[in-house]
């Protein structure tokens, strides 16, 4: 079978991006073709991958081979020629473009990106003859694909970020999204949630929305005891060159001072300064500091931008019963902001507090004896700069909860998942599709609300109890629910069940190979 995936970004870093990558890797193991569009540069990474090229006006180049043993089925990624201009959600760094968010799009810049991608994606079919077309996000995927390839020739995959960056923020994405939508077979989400929000705003695609929730790879994604998790994934960060890009830890000095300068231009551009895209420089030396600490450890994994709520955890760590350490990994522009909020809880400075909330999109709602038990907090808490999964699932196995503070809709929640594969118990906000994975979960081990908190005004609050609660579990209480949850996350969501809900919407029964081969 011919699969054609088309994604506008890269193959780590984001939720989409990883659902990407993963169901492109579960496809071609199965022995299928399938063709990937997409901006990724650095094919030789994706073991699924056999060749890369580029496609534009002039067709599909000549294609580069990648050394990989033979094995049926093909693996191609194709870059399209956009230019140097790539729109995106949420503002990161990325190789070789300029970046615009969608809604600061002018009309010309729209209209320049959805054409080339159009013109490149009409070619790539051509050029492939795919028996099965999955595009990515309502904006851009849907409307390029109905542009490209027709009505009812494609299945339309929401990620969420599309909706709450796009969709609901201009009436011209939604005009577009309609367009794309319309055209789309099937409109697949990963929960009901996203699907919902996706008919309230685009009403005509009630009726052809289904359910197909990500996966984790738990064979990756698994129980390690913590100390040698933490110890296993430094070894790995020692043996990793690209660290020295990362962020010097000489910068925590430079954030002090530009907070007590009330510098705020300072913090923005401090985030530019480093390499986002790799860990911290000193990341293996706190891993194994972490590891001799022999109390409890709770932690954060996702980007650091101000929609996920980071500053809720760290501001419920003061307000914890028990002597925690706190890993917060992940990248993002809004990290110097993260820790200067800190240094000023570290140093009880309500003063700064107060200016941080006026200069940046820090809103904690600080309980009013946070400031007050918050001296040494930042001596607790361990940053590490971006994991990718070659180090993810070892930090994830370290914790004994994983929290998922999110403020704005999600559709799903993967790190969620992959946290509760790996032993770390979940902890997250009651709303949209991360309330459905908590559901979930709490169902699974007949514990209703035991991994949920209710979000909005009181949360830090309530983030602090749900901590205390789960990290008071007796040990073998402990142990069962984690058995529990990671047991349901095997049987329910892997990316072999995702990519089986994919084909079928094109009316399509997966065909996995022979074991005996």
């Amino acid at each position: 079978m011919r699969v054609l995936l088309w994604h506008g970004w890269l193959l780590e870093g984001s939720g989409s991006n990883v659902y990407t990558a993963r169901v492109a890797g579960v496809l071609r193991r199965w022995g299928h073709d399938v063709l990937l569009i997409c901006q990724e540069r650095h094919s030789d990474r994706y073991d699924f991958l056999d060749a890369w090229g580029t496609v534009g006006p002039e067709g599909v180049s000549a294609l580069t081979p990648l050394p990989r043993p033979h094995r049926p089925g093909r693996g191609v990624l194709l870059r399209p020629d956009i230019g140097t201009l790539l729109p995106v959600f949420v503002v990161d760094e990325y190789e070789g473009f300029d970046v615009k968010r969608f809604p600061d799009l002018s009309e010309p810049e729209l209209s320049g990106y959805l054409g080339r991608n159009v013109v490149a994606l009409r070619a790539a079919a051509s050029w492939f003859h795919p028996d099965v077309v999955i595009a990515g996000h309502a904006i851009p995927g849907a409307v390029i694909a109905a542009r490209a390839l027709g009505p009812g020739s494609f299945t339309a995959k929401i990620h969420g970020s599309d909706l709450e960056y796009a969709i609901r923020l201009q009436s011209r994405y939604r005009w577009l999204a309609r367009e794309g939508l319309d055209a789309a077979g099937v409109v697949g989400g990963a929960t009901q949630d996203v699907l919902t929000r996706t008919v309230r705003l685009i009403p005509s695609v009630a009726g052809k929305t289904r359910v197909i929730a990500p996966g984790v790879d738990v064979d990756v994604f698994r129980p390690v005891p913590g100390r040698a998790a933490l110890e296993q994934t430094a070894a790995l960060l020692q043996t990793d060159p690209d660290t020295i890009r990362g962020r010097p830890s000489d910068l925590d000095e430079v954030v002090g001072e530009a907070v007590e300068r009330r510098e705020a231009r300072v913090l923005h551009d401090l985030a530019h300064r480093y390499d986002q895209s790799v860990p911290d420089p000193g990341a293996a030396e706190r891993l194994l500091a972490l590891a001799a600490y022999e109390g409890p450890l709770v932690g954060y994994l996702g980007k650091l931008i101000p929609q996920k709520g980071v500053e809720l955890f760290l501001a419920a760590l003061p307000l914890l019963d028990v002597d925690a350490r706190a890993m917060v990994i992940g990248f993002g522009l809004f990290r110097e902001w993260l820790a200067a909020f800190l240094d000023c809880l570290d140093r009880s400075d309500e003063v700064g507090l107060a200016w941080l909330t006026h200069a940046s999109h820090l809103r904690p709602d600080l309980p009013p004896r946070v400031s007050a038990l918050a001296g040494g907090l930042a001596s607790r808490v361990t940053f590490t700069g971006r994991l990718d999964h070659r180090y993810a699932p070892g930090a994830l196995a370290a914790l004994d909860v994983l929290v998922v503070p999110s403020v704005l809709d999600e559709a799903f929640g993967m790190v969620a998942a992959e946290g509760a594969a790996a032993g770390a118990l979940p902890l997250v906000a009651r709303h949209s599709g991360l309330a459905e994975v908590g559901a979930a979960l709490e169902v699974a081990v007949d514990r209703p609300g035991l991994f949920t908190f209710e979000p909005g005004p009181g949360a830090i609050g309530r983030i602090a109890a749900g901590l205390d609660r789960l990290l008071g579990l007796p040990g073998d209480e402990g142990e069962e629910l984690r058995l529990g949850v990671r047991g349901f996350v095997a049987r329910e969501w892997t990316w072999e069940r995702t990519a089986e809900r994919l084909l079928s919407t094109a009316g399509i029964a997966a065909v996995r190979p022979d074991p005996a081969i």
